[in-house]
């Protein structure tokens, strides 16, 4: 080991780094990235004096101490650039591309257009056939009777519950009713995408057995009534019998159904859409995918939401995720229909020459006959909102044409469908939709550390009685059955009931109920006596705040009983972590090396819950993530806790270190370091301890080393951290 202390300049900000050598060169190059968010592929790391580039770690140990960092990309990027203000349809902020790329770009469009009055072979009749169907599909969403049959198949309070907890998660407890439509509309995509079944080769209807295709059939008259214009046919590998599987096209008979594959999903999820009131469109691709839109109030815009993958504002999955060959994709909805490819492409020059069938003006033409027949007995006012709707996205459409995309998120290829068919099709890519640039988030988790410090007069109050921990144990499991029992009620209106005369463990609760007044008050609840000895516990404000707090306090009670089953003699030197967990820091911000979108982001690692986890899609050989105390408080920390994830062990962290910095992030000091550490289960918590060293900090950063299994993973997930310092 050579540990060293090297000074590093980057642009006109200087930076002094720890260093040890058996940590490798890759790791000072997450320090780096950490430091100036140059991403260590883009690194080129200079030795000033000897005005030569290191490349491993044999450099560092003979190197002198002043370093230069220097960005691959700001050496190669000469070329002057368009200035945009626009964002792109994602609502990422829009790149800029070289005056030169742009020239090459819109000549290749003007040659292609050139090309495509000579060889569009359809004609207008041939494209028209395609869409009619859709228009008369859409037409169905609106009829009352259907939209309320929908709405009763949708867990309506448990959505909305979900909706105002997300955005809590934010920091956003009063949100606008924009926000909340928002909200509940990504919800309802999650809800839908797990509640609807994908069929690939359907099951046999007899015994449950495989089957194997069989060629097509013809619907029947019950099949005919709910729109299957075609049925496919499979014979059982066991009992031969024959399964019809009609493609539906009737929403409220797949509202029934609940299967099929991304026609069905997209017909039904849209259906949904328009039956909770938002203004949606059907998005019919030519190349053989069908998906949804709805206009968001929130972002003024018309947003992408993909039912079959549960992937939402990514227009450019298709092109970019799944390598998408894309020609036509055209919006329809009982408003008109309107062709919105440049939304779902950055390489228009390349799609120009594959849209065929008829020219631009004839296809602009067309649908703005059958948009003119569709809004035929609208008023005009509402007429004009229209026009003018559209005309603002006519112009962002070819605003944002030419920006390019944000290169640190990573799209995935298609993940609904049978891999070798997914295959078959070339649409195959990575799993996962993540960031390679994680933004900073502030950490909404104060409940979390109110909740941890409530449990101390509870815990006080129980050493002191007769046979402390068997009443422990017993009141504490009593109690978590209380807490779901709340947790399993509406959200708005959580009941539940204790009473004395019940049993022993239900006696014991009540009389020990003053101890719990602080805990219940940290979940945003109340107790009320009755006089003949009945306790209710019901809401005491925000029923939002107590939905967020539920789910910690029943994994912390998890995690107390767990402890308190390992003590062998309960007394009060026991009222220490790991059973009592004081002192948590909060309200920190976070930032990390990656993050998996959206539920696998940074602040997932401080939530207080095993429900969500931080995964990082490329940490399996090393990553960091940060946390950053608010208003530049200092702590000395004493502790800290790392919970395993809930699948996957190969990618619990094996090797780490933990660093402090006072000194706004310039230096750092060693706190811990841990090697060869295993996690025998999932959502197993774990405490460590720090040695002191008498300093104080505000930033706290994980450096994550490797991975339990780094051949064969390349990730890394972590269930939660907590972080704790020492007492007042």
């Amino acid at each position: 080991m050579v540990a060293r202390q090297f000074q590093v300049r980057h642009n006109d900000a200087d930076f002094v780094v720890d260093y040890d050598t058996d940590d490798g060169f890759e790791t000072l190059k997450f320090q780096l990235f950490s430091l100036t968010s140059v991403v260590p592929d883009d690194q080129k790391i200079i030795a000033v004096d000897e005005n030569r580039v290191l490349s491993d770690d044999s450099d560092l140990i003979s190197v002198a101490e002043r370093l230069r960092l220097v960005s691959v990309n700001d050496e190669v990027n000469e070329q002057p650039q368009l200035q945009s203000s626009s964002h792109i349809a994602g609502n990422d902020a829009a790149s800029v591309i070289s005056d030169e790329e742009l020239a090459r770009i819109l000549q290749a469009e003007e040659e292609a257009l050139m090309l495509q009055q000579h060889f569009a072979g359809g004609s207008t009749e041939d494209f028209e056939k395609q869409i009619r169907p859709y228009i008369d599909k859409v037409r169905m969403y609106e009829d009352p009777v259907y939209q309320q049959a929908a709405r009763k198949t949708v867990p309506v309070d448990e959505l909305e519950e979900k909706a105002l907890v997300a955005l809590a998660k934010e920091g956003n407890f009063e949100p606008s009713k924009a926000e909340q439509d928002h909200a509940f509309l990504l919800q309802l995509l999650f809800w839908f995408k797990i509640s609807f079944r994908w069929v690939n080769v359907p099951p046999c209807d007899v015994c449950g057995s495989e089957t194997i295709p069989q060629g097509m059939g013809s619907p029947d008259d019950s099949e005919s009534q709910y729109g299957a214009s075609r049925v496919e046919l499979y014979r059982c590998k066991i009992c031969s019998r024959i399964t019809r599987f009609p493609r539906y096209n009737d929403p409220l008979k797949l509202l029934e159904t609940r299967r099929g594959r991304c026609g069905e999903w997209a017909n039904c999820f849209t259906f949904y859409c328009r039956a909770f009131g938002y203004e949606s469109r059907l998005i019919l691709d030519f190349g053989d995918h069908v998906w949804t839109e709805c206009f968001s109030q929130l972002l003024g815009r018309w947003m992408h939401l993909d039912p079959c993958e549960g992937v939402y504002d990514k227009p450019l999955l298709y092109e970019k995720g799944w390598k998408k060959k894309l020609n036509y994709a055209i919006a329809i909805s009982k408003d008109g229909v309107c062709d919105v490819t440049k939304r779902y492409t950055r390489k228009w020059h390349e799609v120009l020459p594959r849209r065929n069938i008829i020219t631009e003006p004839a296809l602009s033409a067309l649908l703005a006959t059958i948009t003119q027949e569709c809004r035929r007995g609208i008023s005009s006012e509402a007429l004009s909102e229209l026009d003018k709707r559209d005309q603002m996205e006519s112009e962002a459409l070819e605003r944002d044409l030419h920006s390019t995309d944000d290169a640190s998120i990573s799209l995935p290829g298609r993940l609904s469908g049978d891999k070798e068919w997914r295959k078959s099709r070339l649409e195959l890519g990575s799993d996962s939709l993540s960031s390679s640039s994680c933004p900073v988030r502030k950490c909404i988790d104060e409940h979390v550390t109110r909740i941890y410090n409530a449990f101390c007069p509870v815990l006080s109050q129980f050493v002191k009685e007769e046979n402390p921990k068997i009443k422990a144990i017993k009141a504490l499991e009593f109690f978590k059955k209380i807490l779901m029992d709340l947790k399993n009620t509406p959200f708005k209106m959580r009941k539940a009931s204790i009473n004395s005369a019940s049993n022993t463990v239900q006696a014991i609760v009540h009389q020990l109920l003053p101890s719990f007044a602080e805990l219940l008050n940290a979940l945003s609840l109340k107790s009320k006596a009755d006089p003949d000895g009945r306790v209710d516990i019901c809401l005491a404000g925000d029923p939002v705040k107590t939905s967020l707090g539920l789910p910690v306090v029943l994994d912390a009670l998890d995690d107390m009983i767990q402890n308190l089953k390992k003590i062998d003699n309960f007394v009060e030197d026991s009222l220490s972590l790991p059973l009592l967990k004081l002192n948590r820091i909060h309200s920190g911000f976070v930032r990390a090396s990656g993050e998996e979108l959206p539920v696998g982001i940074a602040t997932s690692a401080f939530d207080g819950t095993c429900n969500f986890k931080w995964e990082e899609p490329n940490g399996a050989k090393g990553c960091w993530i940060m946390y950053e105390v608010a208003d530049d408080k200092m702590h000395e920390l004493v502790a800290y806790e790392l919970m395993s994830a809930n699948d996957v062990p190969e990618r619990d962290p094996r090797d780490w270190v933990v660093e402090g910095s006072n000194d706004g992030r310039s230096s750092w000091h060693l706190l811990d370091k841990q090697t060869s550490q295993m996690f025998e289960d999932r959502f197993q918590r774990r405490t460590f301890k720090i040695t002191p060293v008498g300093l104080q900090f505000n930033v706290f950063r994980f450096r994550f080393l490797a991975v339990r299994d780094i051949k064969e993973n390349s990730r890394l997930q972590l269930g939660s951290i907590d972080l704790y310092a020492k007492g007042s």
